[in-house]
């Protein structure tokens, strides 16, 4: 099995999707053979893709039409996967996920799986987003931290999370979502540094207007190069 990365967040709309989609075109620029998936995704427009399904199959240069060749799980509400999936009368099936997973990390050297909400959040209502990533235990895990207020609580609390699960994130990107935190970067990283283990890399992502190539930090590079 190729390596492959977990990447969480501490809340929806803490920029997994963009960290994920400018890490694959940069690796697939640099000529290494990676993957992106977007397993299960909720909350479409009528007769259009996921917003991030599109993103990432962008990033990838793959055709739309591909969608379910990086997510397994379409939904269209806008709501968590349990009552998105429910008011379709489906389910996800979490060993199904894991496995769809893993058959494709087989296939690539790295693959880059991106969760849905929070770590937290419900697939069903017996099924954490938690409980996905304690299925595949060969998955590094990437936390994606949403700069504002209340960022730090969250980050913290989702920190302590997976120390207690025993998969603590190789990587946290504190991410700022728009101009107005870009100045909560530094006090994010401040706070989570101290209960971060060392073997980690905590970096920082300055905001990125819509339009502009994200610039992500050299040292996360580094380390999938």
């Amino acid at each position: 099995m190729g390596r492959s990365v977990f990447i969480t967040a501490t809340d929806t709309g803490a920029g997994k999707s963009f960290v994920t989609a400018a890490l694959t075109q940069a690796l697939l620029a640099a000529g290494h053979d990676a993957a992106a998936l977007k397993p299960v995704s909720c909350g479409r427009r009528e007769g259009e893709l996921n917003d991030d399904v599109a993103l990432l199959l962008k990033a990838q240069g793959m055709d739309m039409a591909r969608s379910n060749a990086i997510n397994l799980y379409d939904f269209g509400e806008f709501s968590a996967p349990a009552f998105a999936a429910n008011s379709q009368d489906k389910a996800v099936d979490v060993r199904r996920l894991s496995d769809w997973c893993n058959h494709i990390a087989d296939q690539h050297a790295l693959t880059l799986i991106e969760g849905i909400g929070g770590l937290f959040a419900p697939l069903t209502l017996d099924a954490l987003v938690s409980d996905w990533l304690l299925q595949m235990p060969q998955a590094e895990v990437l936390l994606v931290v949403h700069a504002r207020l209340g960022g730090i609580n969250h980050a913290l609390l989702t920190l302590q999370a997976l120390k207690h699960m025993q998969r603590p994130p190789r990587w946290i990107v504190v991410n700022a979502t728009d101009v107005g935190s870009a100045d909560m970067l530094e006090q994010h990283c401040r706070a989570i540094a101290p209960r971060f283990c060392d073997a980690g890399s905590l970096l920082s992502l300055a905001y990125t207007p819509p339009g502009v190539a994200c610039a992500l930090p050299e040292a996360l590079l580094v380390d999938f190069m």
